[in-house]
């Protein structure tokens, strides 16, 4: 999925809205014109973008009616700092192994039984995993907390050491990681001469390295 048009797409407030109503359950235009108090054909038109995404789908009940609901589950993550940008859109679906092993743990002796009780322990199961969510993703956020400091004080000891703001931008990258000599070459936008010359310089003072075609920070 490209995430340019991904999140074009999910730039718009109705469209975003309309997601957010389907997410609690499907819908059927009318209803979501209602809800939402936009037109119908305004929604239609959502509807149709949303739909060629992939995000959303339609089905028709036993009267006939067209209903649309989400189609996928879809993770997206936007990661800003000063030295990068990153947009990483994931689908998110249960293997066959991991729904066999789910579906044998969720019809197995543990939950045998009247369907009262097997729709309490699934919904038990439900909030279980919603928390360990919720601790994942405030582990994820120290972690860039502490990503972000970082990489905050190597910038302030790049802007001390970088000669020029070419060799500051190189410096930048590697932080990164290692990158080859093209790749510095074309992110950066800049002939292979001054490149070259460039880094050249940055070893001869002891801030990169050269190993098996990638340059690091020494």
């Amino acid at each position: 999925m490209d995430t340019t048009y991904l999140l074009d797409i999910l730039g718009n407030e109705n469209r975003r809205n309309i997601l957010n109503l389907l997410s609690y359950r499907p819908c059927y235009v009318t209803e979501i014109s209602e809800e939402l108090k936009v037109s119908p054909k305004a929604i239609i038109d959502h509807l149709k973008i949303l739909e060629e995404a992939g995000l959303v789908e339609s089905f028709h009940d036993q009267h006939g009616r067209k209903y649309y609901q989400i189609a996928n589950n879809v993770m997206i993550e936007v990661s800003i700092s000063p030295i990068s940008f990153q947009v990483e859109v994931t689908r998110v679906e249960a293997g066959a192994d991991e729904q066999k092993m789910l579906r044998d743990r969720f019809h197995g002796d543990r939950i045998s039984g009247d369907v009262v009780e097997r729709l309490k322990y699934l919904c038990e199961e439900a909030q279980r995993l919603a928390q360990t969510s919720l601790e994942l993703r405030e582990t994820q956020r120290n972690v860039q907390n502490m990503l972000s400091e970082v990489t905050s004080m190597s910038i302030e000891i790049i802007n001390e050491v970088a000669a020029d703001q070419i060799e500051a931008e190189i410096l930048y990258l590697l932080v990164k990681g290692p990158v080859s000599f093209e790749e510095i070459a074309g992110r950066l936008n800049i002939p292979l001469p001054v490149a070259r010359t460039e880094l050249a310089r940055l070893m001869k003072k002891g801030l990169v390295t050269y190993r098996t075609g990638q340059w690091s920070i020494a």
